[in-house]
């Protein structure tokens, strides 16, 4: 059966260790990273139809989203491959409840569920390889996200290698009311920071054997100190996560959400209502998936 239409679903991801190594030539920052997706994520849904594309996500509609870029290099790339001519109709529409400027690759997410949504509607033109190298052109997290799982990043976060899947976490996840803008953050840091690096050895043995408590205490990130500056709620948040039992916290990516590892759901939901009355309403309780 020929299908037009499909809704899918864009987890976020969080970095449970980040590592700037160096910087390169171009500019962009070389990083070791760990990924790692979450049960939130957005609702995509993409239709055949109409002429050329369109992205509905209301205030963040348009060209300037991630998966109508992600369309359109899809369709360049299957246009090249299958020597069709002529304009293609894709309707795009986003629901959305990643936050922005978090560090959760919500626009990344996106892109890659228009990816894996619009192979899957032509038939499966591309293989996964294939469909990997059209999103890395769509931004540093894109790959990530269209494999999933626990992931160790290098490079831009583009180079990719499978760890052994992470143990079924509880996080509580906060983000306060201003974001981070990336470039700011790297541009702080390298004003301020120090270049490091992950053990991948040591993260494959702790995530191989299952223990949140021990995840929790390897949790480092490089990019805090910028994000502190910036956002100086970042810090006092993981404070907090930590203050009330969690067995780590950490910002995500660039920021601004941080996350922390709880030990159980009734911990999460007592320092939902302390966060709550401390001023941060943007509050999840959410898991570890593959």
């Amino acid at each position: 059966m020929v299908i037009s239409r499909i809704e899918t679903i864009a987890p976020a991801k969080i970095n449970l260790a980040l590592a700037v190594t160096g910087l390169r030539a171009d500019g962009f920052h070389m990083i070791q990273t760990v990924f790692q997706t979450i049960s939130l994520f957005d609702r995509i849904e993409v239709e055949l139809k109409g002429e050329g594309i369109t992205c509905a996500c209301g205030d963040l509609s348009g060209e300037s989203n991630l998966a109508y870029k992600a369309a359109a290099s899809f369709i360049e790339e299957l246009k090249g491959k299958q020597n069709i001519s002529g304009n293609m109709g894709i309707t795009i529409t986003i629901e959305k409840n990643i936050p922005l400027q978090a560090g959760l690759a919500g626009g990344s997410a996106d892109a890659a569920a228009v990816l894996r949504g619009l192979n899957k509607l032509y038939s499966h033109p591309f293989s996964y390889e294939e469909l990997l190298e059209i999103a890395a052109s769509c931004g540093s997290d894109t790959a990530f996200c269209l494999k999933g799982g626990t992931q160790w990043g290098e490079g831009t976060g583009t180079n990719l290698t499978k760890l052994p899947q992470a143990p079924e976490l509880n996080l509580l996840l906060v983000k306060p009311i201003k974001g981070v803008n990336t470039s700011e953050a790297y541009r702080l840091f390298d004003e301020t920071g120090e270049i490091s690096f992950l053990d991948k050895d040591l993260w494959a043995d702790v995530l191989q054997k299952g223990d949140g408590e021990q995840i929790g205490k390897l949790m480092v990130n490089s990019l805090e100190k910028s994000a502190f500056m910036l956002v100086p709620e970042i810090k006092h948040i993981k404070e907090l996560l930590l203050e009330g039992g969690c067995w780590g916290a950490l910002m995500s990516g660039s920021g601004s959400a941080v996350f922390g590892i709880l030990p159980d759901i009734e911990t999460g939901i007592g320092l939902t209502k302390s966060l709550v009355n401390e001023g941060f309403l943007e509050t999840w309780i959410v898991k570890t998936i593959v």
